[in-house]
């Protein structure tokens, strides 16, 4: 009797144990949500959701839903690379005239010779807006607007008189169409009405079945709006795009008149929205072979033969599989009573509130999803694909000088490799046709662009006014080059010699051979970049005492051509195939070094010159700290010197500009190991630079790529792997993240990572080797040396 007793109470305790435990396991799985308690006012309100090539953001208004959409490769213009006549004769004078330091001289020769119109690009565009209303007569109660991260649905639920309703929205992946959903939980019938508007360039119809069609194609109007005056390129009729949209009822009625569905008597339906354009990547062109009208149909009907609930399950799948990779405690308080503006309110004032330091982080990796995964062929651009503009900031192009750059930083490291698909397969076009231009400019037979492209592959000088394409287009002759490091990044973390060998090989030794046969000789036996300048600051000309940009051998120059020279032996290595081994090493041992200034900083310039903005937004010189690995501990009198640069630029304001020089301080912080400095300046981003849908800001403007640089800092806090054959845990942990969690990040070398740390000590850690490799790893003191098989890992304790 005894035993059983005591078998009895031994089940129980195991029972309430087994209890216990799944309790901590509730209470801790914090729900990675958005969320407000009213629908939005404004555009930076709204919540995205997006499949790679589809986009919307959610407003969530009651009696009119408003939902603004964008198609990734919906542009104005098309293909234009301008050259000047005589470019080369032309170029080389250019070049020769900055090697003799007459900056001067040399930029009003580039303005009478080299300028040319058009010298800019037109803007994506949104393909247009779905308005949704609703006969609710009365105002709602227990408004509450969310947008899930782990499911990729956007939620909005209210009350009226009682009744409950529901709506949801995503875009999905499998079927290539945006879902929305709106259900009277309680029986309730509404009526509603379904319209799209567009400013311009679309005709609409209703077709059969209750099809609300929208045909449309670019106009760019000789007499319309051009944000860059006359330089903007060639008007006339572009691309081609189209949109169908239907709802399938669950029950009450449905009607066509002109332009608009009326649904009458519903408890529930599902809106479903399809677009397409004729734009085609291989040709990085519009393609007349492509219906676009079609394209949007086949997803249409897909979408159409599928119940919600069975689409909006296998979004949900393979959404959370996706996000659920990594996974980021910092030990913050397990309530999330508080609407997420509210938190952006306590921490400007002051508050420092680890969850939604750990949302902001996680929000990054779901933009990323949703602007350069499953269905997205091109890259994400400034705004990630969320655009409402006709005529973008800058276009919403691809700026090659920091910011896509810094779109893909987080990546691989934040466990989302896909990603990098449409950078890559773009930046092999891009090559292409960077390989005419480098022709053309030098009779090299590598490849070049400057630092602004867009899906039709521009490659020469770009700028809103010839002074502009002259000053920041034709002196940025490396931007290419530094974005085809991306490439060999991405190889670093994934070890695919495949990738390597067929994609990431090729457009690196494009640009090295490019930069060998770009390079000049000077008076001191070094070899130079002419026309050359650090984006987008400008110095003190000594001769002159004028601001001047174009220069020859900016820091930053030289910093790239190493990284680029470094890669390409190593890949060569790898491959089995050295053409360029032996010119690299010979061009390497001539190139000038990376000097410290008299005040102790890093020199922006190949000369010592006096910054004119000595708080400038580019941190371009620190190139060498991050993302690159030149600068390190390894190197205390560069290491100190970064610091202090850092110091410099913070005291004149350097990252209160924008929300993307803010994140690269916090990179900046991670690489110095100084965890608190790089919380700063995540909770200063936070606090001032994050409109309430937590959006990055540049004044009033969205650009995305803060938000991409802020998640890869707090990863780059945790986590660093830039130092060869090392990986580093916890180098950069602030107090504030004493006790904490992260599973999934990556490492260099394919190395997945997952540990805990608890009052600022690693209680335990996992390296998973993904191909198999050695490794050592250094935390705290601490040193572990891996070698694993493929798909082995190793728990240090």
């Amino acid at each position: 009797m005894r035993f059983i007793i005591v078998l009895l109470l031994l089940n129980l305790t195991l029972f309430l144990g087994s209890c216990q435990s799944e309790a901590r396991k509730t209470n801790n799985s914090k729900k990675m949500q958005l969320w407000y308690t009213s629908p939005a006012n404004e555009w930076l309100e709204a919540l995205p959701i997006g499949n790679g090539r589809l986009g919307a953001m959610i407003f969530g208004g009651v009696k009119e839903e408003q939902i603004q959409l964008n198609e990734e490769s919906l542009w104005a213009g098309m293909p234009e690379d301008p050259y000047p006549e005589d470019v080369q004769k032309h170029y080389a004078a250019f070049q020769q005239l900055n090697m003799e330091g007459k900056y001067e001289e040399a930029l009003k020769y580039g303005m009478e010779h080299l300028a040319v119109s058009p010298t800019s690009i037109r803007s994506y565009e949104p393909l247009g807006e779905l308005h949704i209303t609703f006969d609710h007569q009365k105002s709602p109660e227990n408004y509450r607007r969310t947008l899930d991260l782990e499911t990729g649905v956007v939620i909005s639920t209210y009350t009226i008189d009682g009744k409950r309703y529901l709506r949801e929205a995503f875009s999905s992946d499998k079927y290539d169409v945006i879902f929305y959903r709106f259900q009277s939980l309680d029986g309730e019938p509404v009526n509603s009405t379904i319209r799209f508007d567009r400013e311009k360039d679309i005709v609409q119809s209703i077709g059969e079945g209750e099809l609300l069609i929208v045909d449309g194609q670019v106009f760019d109007d000789p007499d319309g709006y051009e944000d860059n005056p006359g330089g903007s390129g060639e008007t006339g009729r572009h691309m081609k795009f189209a949109s169908q949209i239907t709802a399938t009822l669950d029950e009450g009625s449905m009607s066509g008149n002109e332009n608009t569905l009326n649904i009458e008597n519903s408890t529930g339906y599902t809106v479903i929205v399809s677009a397409a354009t004729d734009y085609n990547l291989a040709k990085l062109n519009f393609d007349r072979n492509i219906d676009a009208k079609d394209k949007a149909l086949k997803s249409l009907k897909g979408a159409l033969e599928t119940a919600y609930q069975t689409a909006k399950d296998a979004h949900t799948a393979a959404h959370s599989k996706m996000f659920n990779r990594v996974a980021l405690s910092l030990g913050s308080p397990l309530q999330d009573t508080i609407p997420t503006d509210k938190r952006l309110d306590q921490v400007r004032e002051g508050t420092n509130d680890n969850h939604i330091t750990e949302l902001f982080f996680q929000y990054g990796r779901y933009l990323l999803m949703g602007s350069s995964v499953n269905r997205a062929i091109l890259p994400a651009n400034l705004q990630g694909i969320w655009n409402k503009e006709m005529w973008a900031p800058w276009e919403s192009d691809f700026h090659l000088n920091i910011n896509l750059q810094m779109n893909y930083w987080p990546a691989d490291q934040t466990n989302l490799s896909e990603s990098f698909v449409p950078l890559s397969n773009f930046m092999e076009k891009l090559a292409k046709n960077g390989e005419i231009t480098a022709e053309k400019f030098i009779g090299s037979s590598g490849w070049m662009a400057h630092h602004v492209s867009n899906p039709f592959g521009r490659t020469t000088p770009s700028g809103s006014t010839k002074d502009s394409q002259m000053t920041n287009g034709y002196s940025n002759p490396l931007a290419g080059a530094w974005m085809s490091l991306s490439l060999w990044r991405h190889y670093e973390f994934t070890q695919d010699q495949e990738y390597l060998k067929e994609t990431a090989y090729p457009v690196l030794a494009g640009t090295a051979q490019f930069i060998l046969d770009f390079l000049k000789e000077n008076e001191k036996g070094e070899l130079v970049t002419s026309p050359s300048y650090s984006p987008e600051n400008a110095y003190i000309d000594p001769k002159t005492g004028k601001a001047t940009r174009n220069t020859t051998a900016a820091s930053m120059d030289i910093q790239i051509i190493n990284d680029i020279f470094n890669a390409c032996l190593k890949a060569e290595e790898i491959i089995g195939d050295k053409q360029l081994t032996a010119a690299i090493k010979k061009a390497s041992s001539k190139l000038p070094p990376i000097k410290i200034g008299k005040n102790g900083t890093l020199q922006e310039w190949y000369e010592d010159h006096e910054e004119v903005e000595p708080g400038h937004r580019h941190m371009s010189h620190l190139y060498a700290l991050y993302p690159s690995n030149q600068i390190t501990k390894a190197t205390p009198e560069l290491f100190k010197a970064a610091e202090k640069t850092i110091e410099r630029r913070l005291t004149y304001g350097g990252a209160g500009q924008t929300g993307w020089s803010r994140a690269w301080i916090i990179n900046f912080f991670a690489r110095l190991q100084k965890g608190e400095e790089g919380l700063e300046h995540i909770h200063e981003m936070m606090a001032t630079q994050l409109s309430p849908n937590m959006f990055d800001l540049l004044g009033k403007i969205f650009q995305i790529e803060g938000n991409f640089g802020a998640t890869a800092g707090i990863a780059e806090m945790l986590v660093q792997s830039h130092e060869e054959g090392i990986i580093r845990l916890l180098p950069a942990l602030p107090q504030a993240w004493n006790t904490g969690e992260v599973k999934g990040l990556k490492a260099r070398g394919n190395f997945e990572i997952s540990m805990e740390w608890e009052d600022g000590k690693l209680k335990k850690a996992e390296i998973l080797s993904i191909t198999g490799g050695k490794t050592k790893v250094l935390c705290q003191g601490r040193e572990y040396e891996i070698d694993l098989e493929k798909g082995a890992s190793q728990v240090l304790l």
